[in-house]
């Protein structure tokens, strides 16, 4: 984000390594910012490729098919709110900006931003039918290095966050 060719372009898209895009991702997904200029972020639905590899990998898959099929979905159609899963998703780079920018203050920067975009009135959308398949966990200890990663993560972010979400405009609607 601090390279000159930066300033050039509206939006940006992240995917971590092991994310495999479909070809038409951005032709299905970036139609949703037009007309919505208080839209800062479109996020994809995640999919697996090796949701069957083994019995830590089929839990997963139902655990993050439930996230994904419920969760985004209730929380972006209700709420309007969803945590940014840190890749899959497109931003408009004004509304990272109007932010803060991407900090690397604790272990969960995508959900960090996610809410500081929220608190500053950026409307996200979720597509559920736009996929984007990677990889789950496969060992037991790559998986709970990932969970205590995903975990912690959020505590931190609240500790920084709190007051923020007390005085906002959000909050009061509850």
């Amino acid at each position: 984000m601090n390279c000159s060719y930066v300033k050039d372009y509206e939006y940006v898209v992240i995917f971590d390594a092991d994310f495999q895009p479909q070809a038409d991702f951005l032709k299905r997904a970036m139609p949703h910012f037009k007309g919505k200029d208080d839209v800062g972020l479109v996020q994809a639905r995640w999919s697996f490729v090796n949701n069957d590899e083994n019995l830590l990998t089929r839990l997963q898959n139902i655990n993050l098919c439930f996230h994904f099929e419920v969760e985004q979905q209730v929380n972006g159609a209700f709420l309007n709110f969803f945590g940014f899963n840190g890749t899959a998703g497109v931003w408009r780079i004004k509304a990272l900006e109007d932010s803060g920018g991407w900090m690397e203050r604790t272990t969960v920067e995508d959900m960090d931003i996610a809410v500081r975009a929220h608190l500053k009135g950026w409307k996200f959308l979720y597509l559920n039918d736009v996929e984007c398949q990677c990889e789950l966990p496969e060992s037991y200890e790559a998986y709970r290095k990932q969970q205590h990663r995903w975990h912690s993560g959020p505590m931190q972010l609240f500790r920084l966050c709190f007051v923020d979400i007390i005085k906002s405009k959000v909050c009061a609607v509850f």
